[in-house]
């Protein structure tokens, strides 16, 4: 049997390591990412569908853990089990958003997927189980200079060299196929698996949406995992560029926890959060400075950059008209949009977005006609 490779240490450079959820916290918000990595400030509070997701993920490991020693777990051992981690782990700081739903409401989802997923994958003797949160790392330059790190579900040897990375999702959305094509953090994971295990030719991505009782697949090629290389770089660039991080107004904001303190909900004016100090966290210290005190960087000019290449990327598996015309305009065909938009600024075939065009994409999401991670992107880049 293959041995592993040796994790290279994750503190050897000075740069910050980073994960899929950093990542994705900071395309969502930048000032939660800063208020959560940066500036580490603490909170307790934690939204029900956290909570939820944990119990869920901590009762499936104990089922294979309980699997690999042996033993024959039926359904109503792993009920119990999630019923008992419930309880033990249960405190006041859990927020439910949605007022019309109970705490019983949500316990019984997580009940549902439990069982959605013992029933569908009894006896359990699919592949070789490697790892149960899995720890790993990569890096994604020959420098080691760009570093990735997180915790995969379940890790699976399937054959020789042909190896499943599982994810568990609690979600109540069940994505599209070309959501799944671009999904970063589980393609991220195979980068490293295929740095840890030098047999690993052939590496399957699985998510288990868990309350639909699904189990959806995709794959990667070589040059797709070379372009996420970069456009993830990119992201990190885009980070550490960044003096700023201006909060972003969207519907997560109900279910951050820093909704307290954030200027767009507190009307606090910017001095309140942008330290004049330096602010030490993360492996990194930065000073929040003007733009005269930067060497004249124009950061809105970095992040614009970096958002035109994942938008490009984005819109080829989306397969979405994408066209960045002069002084930073962004066009997408008119054939993605419904033919009675009532978008005025349309020109053969093209139709001009701007942050008033937020809403009719958003709403294409809903549709499923767009992604939503594809509009995000375009969302940040039209409100820089």
């Amino acid at each position: 049997m293959p041995e592993p490779n040796v994790v290279p240490s994750l503190r050897q450079h000075s740069r910050p390591v980073y994960s899929a959820s950093r990542l994705s916290t900071y395309e969502s918000c930048p000032l939660q990412f800063r208020f959560r990595y940066i500036d580490r400030i603490p909170r307790t509070e934690e939204s029900i569908e956290a909570y939820l997701g944990s119990r869920v993920h901590e009762a499936l490991s104990t089922l294979y853990r309980t699997l690999q020693l042996g033993g024959e777990p039926c359904l109503a051992d792993l009920l119990n089990d999630y019923h008992r981690l419930w309880e033990q782990h249960w405190h006041n700081q859990v927020k439910i958003v949605k007022q019309d739903r109970s705490i019983e409401h949500y316990k019984e989802f997580g009940e549902r997927c439990l069982t959605n997923y013992y029933q569908a994958h009894t006896p359990f003797n699919h592949g070789q189980v490697l790892g149960l949160e899995y720890q790993v790392a990569v890096s994604l330059d020959p420098h080691g200079c760009y570093k990735i790190q997180g915790y995969i579900d379940r890790l699976v040897r399937v054959g020789s060299g042909r190896y499943e990375i599982h994810d568990y999702k609690t979600s109540g959305r069940l994505p599209s196929q070309g959501d799944l094509d671009v999904d970063r953090q589980l393609a991220l994971y195979q980068l490293a698996v295929e740095d840890l295990w030098s047999d690993a030719k052939e590496i399957e991505l699985v998510w288990h949406y868990l309350a639909f009782g699904k189990e959806l697949r995709s794959r990667r090629t070589p040059t797709g995992l070379e372009r996420l290389k970069s456009s993830t770089i990119a992201v990190i660039n885009r980070i550490e560029a960044d003096a700023d991080f201006k909060p972003i107004k969207s519907s997560l904001c109900h279910w951050c926890t820093y909704k307290n303190i954030c200027p767009l909900w507190t009307d606090r004016p910017d001095s309140t959060y942008a330290q004049s100090t330096k602010s030490v966290g993360n492996g990194r210290s930065m000073e929040i400075q003007t733009s005269a005190e930067r060497g004249g960087f124009d950061l809105q000019a970095i992040s614009r950059a970096a958002l035109r290449e994942a938008i490009v990327v984005a819109a080829e598996h989306e397969g979405a008209e994408i066209r960045f015309a002069e002084h930073g305009q962004l066009w997408i065909g008119a054939g993605h949009l419904p033919p009675k938009a009532g978008l005025d600024d349309t020109e053969d075939g093209w139709v001009r977005l701007s942050a008033e065009s937020l809403p009719l994409l958003f709403r294409q999401v809903e549709l499923a006609r767009l992604s939503a991670p594809f509009v995000e992107k375009l969302q940040r880049y039209l409100t820089l």
